[in-house]
């Protein structure tokens, strides 16, 4: 969906061009379109037809960047980021959001765990199901 601004309005004022945005995420501008094309964050234009960000997106992305090196994926992260809308200060949201992501993020970790721990044993190389051992 697109926006467009409009002078004086609270979008155009508190408005991130693609670079601005990249820096104070901490990501390159390809990244930035690449957070926006997954649903991430939400891209607007202004009267000059310039992509522009809300504020919010830099949280929206650097809580995106966390979630994936536990292994969320950027669809589940949209899908839980979708749920606060642009420009929100409600704290509650921000925190529901983030307590979703650590409860999947624990849930990737156990199964990591697990997959490790069956690594570590090498049982499942002995167990088959005509009970001979994998060549």
């Amino acid at each position: 969906m697109t926006i467009t601004d409009h002078p004086g309005s609270e979008v155009a004022q508190a408005s991130l061009t693609v670079g601005q945005l990249a820096r104070a995420a901490g990501v390159t501008a390809n990244a930035v379109r690449f957070y926006e094309r997954y649903g991430v964050i939400t891209g607007h234009r202004n009267s000059g037809n310039a992509r522009r960000f809300t504020v919010d997106a830099i949280c929206r992305i650097k809580l995106a960047l966390a979630a994936q090196r536990v292994g969320i994926t950027l669809k589940e992260s949209a899908d839980i980021l979708a749920g606060i809308p642009p420009f929100s200060r409600n704290l509650d949201q921000w925190v529901a959001a983030g307590e979703e992501l650590i409860r999947i993020g624990r849930a990737h970790v156990d199964q990591l765990q697990a997959t490790m721990n069956e690594l570590a044993t090498l049982d499942f190389l002995q167990n088959t199901p005509q009970g001979r051992p994998q060549a």
